[in-house]
């Protein structure tokens, strides 16, 4: 009897994955987390995870009350899209902290359990697959799982400079890209355009000029005092623009995206919300699957309870102290140790520059074929082997082989354990 067999594409979702070493040194790290108790594993400091406010959140919601069921939690609630409760939490939050040309209301709000699920339930309902999304590189290296792996959304990436990124000269490459694609006679169709504010995984706001259709907000309240950015861009929500006066865009196409990962420290709970102001056929296609993709109750309960409390501004104002401090202590011993960063003041990470630790390992190894980004992998491989993981540029889509994202907000023992191996892999 022959054994059981997947589907194709279950066989290549499953293949890429065994082949890509971003996974094998993510796999390697989960399965082996340092802790207390296991001093000898491994610091994700890769990751893009807050635990600086984990205390005031594990107290907030332990207080009596904060996870107030009603029995209509126990069912399918009073929406597919999500609970009414939670629609007009949301609403008073993006009313009150993205300045929204139009008030958010409940009727504007889809929620799913994750903003990776609300990502890859869009992609679904805008595009067809082999149908593409244009991100400018480098990018948040989950997108691609999120428009590919049941989509089959591909991405089409434009390379910016650094340098450019959140000026006018970043549109005018967008533009150049596009144009470029329709000289070559690429038939592949481009059906969104996918940013991220603030960006990731460089750190910083765009200015208003740069935002159109589909952004990626999830950071909205992570903006924090930096000492490199002391005149910054503030942050700037695509829901406080008039897109139709300004740059003569449909409102219909324009969608913000947002979740309780990053803000709210909340990785585990799986939260994420759309809002669209003006596309009423898109909201009924995502309600037509919502079931598959729902936010749990608990979930729904304690974060209304976050946004309703009148404790929100003082949580928020606390993270952003906290996000400023943890920046200025990493950055410092960047300093230190003569290591170059992008300075940022949004966000969970900084990017870090190890060209020279790179081609130092290239002279080691010699210039063997695997790659122009093989030299980057066996130095995420070292880190690893030396029990610490950070997040190589290669799977931000980066055109020059050398950067690193370093989480700063981890735990400050665990920073200064995996900063410490850091120094050990690179002789500092």
């Amino acid at each position: 009897m022959s054994p059981p067999t997947l589907s194709k594409r279950g066989t290549a979702q499953m293949t890429a994955t065994a082949a890509s070493p971003l996974y094998a040194a993510m796999f390697r790290t989960v399965e082996n987390l340092w802790s207390v108790d296991n001093p000898d594993g491994i610091v994700n400091a890769g990751l893009a995870e807050n635990s600086l406010m984990h205390d005031w959140l594990v107290k907030f919601w332990q207080q009596e009350g904060a996870l107030a069921i009603d029995h209509t939690d126990l069912t399918y609630a009073t929406s597919i899209l999500g609970s009414k409760r939670i629609f007009k939490s949301l609403a008073r939050f993006f009313s009150s902290y993205f300045d929204p040309l139009v008030p958010v209301e409940p009727t504007h709000i889809a929620t799913s359990n994750g903003l990776s699920p609300m990502i890859e339930h869009i992609a679904a309902a805008i595009s067809d697959p082999e149908d593409a999304w244009l991100i400018p590189a480098p990018y948040y290296n989950g997108f691609a799982r999120d428009l590919n792996t049941t989509s089959q959304v591909r991405i089409a990436s434009i390379d910016i400079p650094v340098a450019q990124y959140g000026t006018v000269a970043e549109v005018k490459l967008l533009d150049a890209g596009m144009e470029r694609r329709e000289r070559d006679g690429v038939a592949q169709k481009i059906r969104a355009v996918l940013i991220t504010n603030p960006h990731n995984p460089l750190g910083f706001c765009y200015s208003k000029e740069n935002l159109f259709l589909i952004a990626d907000e999830i950071y909205a309240t992570s903006v924090y005092d930096s000492p490199d950015l002391p005149n910054a861009t503030p942050f700037t929500s695509i829901l406080s623009l008039d897109v139709q006066k300004d740059a003569g865009c449909d409102p219909a196409r324009i969608m913000s995206l947002y979740g309780m990962s990053k803000d709210f420290g909340a990785n585990g709970f799986r939260a994420g919300a759309l809002v669209c102001q003006h596309n009423d056929a898109l909201m009924r296609a995502l309600r037509s699957t919502a079931m598959m993709r729902r936010m749990g109750s608990p979930t729904d309960i304690l974060w209304s309870a976050l946004l309703d409390s009148p404790e929100l501004p003082s949580y928020l104002a606390e993270n952003r102290r906290a996000l400023s401090e943890a920046y200025t202590y990493l950055t410092t011993w960047l300093k230190r140790h003569q290591l170059k960063y992008t300075p940022a003041n949004a966000g969970h990470f900084v990017l870090v520059d190890f060209r020279d630790h790179v081609e130092k390992l290239a002279q080691e190894q010699g210039q063997a074929d695997g790659g122009r980004f093989k030299h980057e992998i066996a130095l995420l491989n070292r880190f690893v082997e030396n029990g610490v993981c950070l997040d190589p540029g290669f799977s931000f889509g980066f055109p020059e082989p050398g950067f690193f994202r370093i989480t700063f907000c981890i735990r400050r023992q665990e920073l200064d354990i995996a900063l410490d191996r850091v120094a050990q892999v690179c002789g500092l």
